[in-house]
């Protein structure tokens, strides 16, 4: 195989694949065998993992959808926490990464302290744009060589990357592991490159940049409120608009993401009692019903996740939420 990150364009290995190969792909990735001179590969990795349910029925991300989320990591990473994702050396290098934000920095006259969510959208937009010009050469190609050519295809002209069905089975069921042992790596890596009153809760840094902060659900309540629920989800208690909550039937802590085929309208008692935990399989089979309604009336989902919830539901189960919740008692 060429060097990864030269490939213009590239295929998955498209056969029968075990569990082992798959681990193996990442242990590779995750080892002193993998050559990293910046941080990129576990940003994009991260990217990847946080978009596995925006993908569409052929299970392809577009360079736009995760150099978004790459660059918002980003953006709180290096210009809050002021942390470096490449070896300055002698002549004090910065990677095209950081003179992107940089400039995105400059050019609109931010302070370091405002998170990537309350700029502008024409000013993400714009900062997105320039990260996914710089960094898209050399990081796409360079994590598909690292893991063996199995976890995607992409094309840099087409600005895609189309994920390997049997490899993102296995990443949604182990997603929450892979995602611990990236930031992990991506911890190591950093500490090399930074000076040690920058490495003080890396951890926690790379966590808080990563995650992305809860935005207001209130265009989501109104839609459901007026278009389909008017009693709570769970416990069927007739709501009013003074007393309705937006529920993240799958946990927010796994999925990370606001999106109306995973919202449910609830009663302030239930979402407060159900917090991180699933609900019963019962709700799911409601959730799913609903969400065929939702697709009928194409009101501004994801068509392909809606219907995949059962599958994602069950990849939740497989990381850890084990804990399944109901109401005492269901108000009819």
């Amino acid at each position: 195989m060429a060097a990864g990150y030269s490939l213009k364009k590239a295929e998955y290995v498209d056969r029968p694949l075990s569990d082992d190969e798959m681990w193996s792909a990442f242990a590779f990735l995750f080892s002193s065998k993998s050559v990293n001179d910046t941080s990129y590969k576990y940003g994009f990795l991260k990217a990847i993992l946080d978009n596995l349910y925006n993908t569409d029925d052929k299970l392809v991300l577009t360079f736009d959808q995760l150099f978004s989320k790459f660059t918002e990591i980003y953006w709180n990473l290096v210009l809050k926490h002021h942390v470096l994702q490449k070896k300055p050396g002698k002549l004090n290098r910065q990677s095209e990464l950081e003179k992107a934000l940089i400039y995105g920095k400059e050019k609109y006259a931010i302070l370091d302290d405002i998170p990537f969510e309350s700029l502008s959208h024409e000013m993400q937009i714009d900062i997105c744009h320039k990260v996914k010009i710089k960094c898209k050469e050399n990081v796409v190609g360079a994590l598909y060589a690292d893991l063996q050519g199995l976890l995607y295809s992409f094309s840099k002209k087409g600005e895609w990357i189309r994920i390997n069905p049997r490899m993102y089975e296995f990443v949604c069921k182990h997603k929450v592991a892979i995602e611990k042992l990236n930031y992990y790596e991506w911890a190591k890596f950093l500490e090399r490159v930074n000076e040690d009153s920058v490495v003080d809760h890396l951890l926690s840094k790379i966590d808080e940049s990563t995650m992305r902060t809860r935005s207001s659900l209130a265009y989501y309540r109104d839609i459901l409120f007026e278009e389909f629920e008017n009693k709570c989800f769970y416990c069927g208690k007739t709501l009013t608009k003074r007393s309705v909550e937006v529920d993240h039937f799958i946990p927010w802590s796994f999925i990370k993401d606001d999106q109306i085929w995973n919202f449910v309208l609830a009663c302030p008692e239930c979402n407060n009692k159900k917090r991180d935990k699933l609900a019963k399989v019962f709700y799911l089979n409601k959730i799913s019903e609903r969400n065929e309604v939702l697709i009928e009336k194409n009101t501004r989902n994801a068509a392909d996740s809606a219907r995949r919830i059962k599958m994602i539901y069950d990849w939740a189960r497989n990381n850890g939420y084990v804990n399944t919740w109901e109401p005492g008692k269901v108000k009819q």
